[in-house]
């Protein structure tokens, strides 16, 4: 079994993460909602993070996230 492409993404505060192409293709659609004015910044904020921890939780930069946001 092969693994599925990834892309890596790197966020200020959070480090780089690795999104599958589906993952990527949701967050990228909840980030342009946002940008259009159709969802508020922290919904969008709160969609994508909790999709991405929510998609992987082995990965270990997906769980420093996570711990990131519990310290907020």
């Amino acid at each position: 079994m092969s693994t599925p492409p990834t892309t890596t993404v790197t966020l200020p505060w959070v480090g780089s993460l690795r999104l599958s192409r589906p993952q990527l293709v949701f967050v990228g659609g909840v980030a342009a909602l946002s940008v259009l004015g159709l969802l508020e910044w922290p919904v969008a904020l709160v969609l994508g993070a909790g999709h991405v921890l929510a998609a992987d939780r082995s990965d270990p930069a997906v769980r420093q996230a996570g711990e990131a946001l519990e310290t907020v």
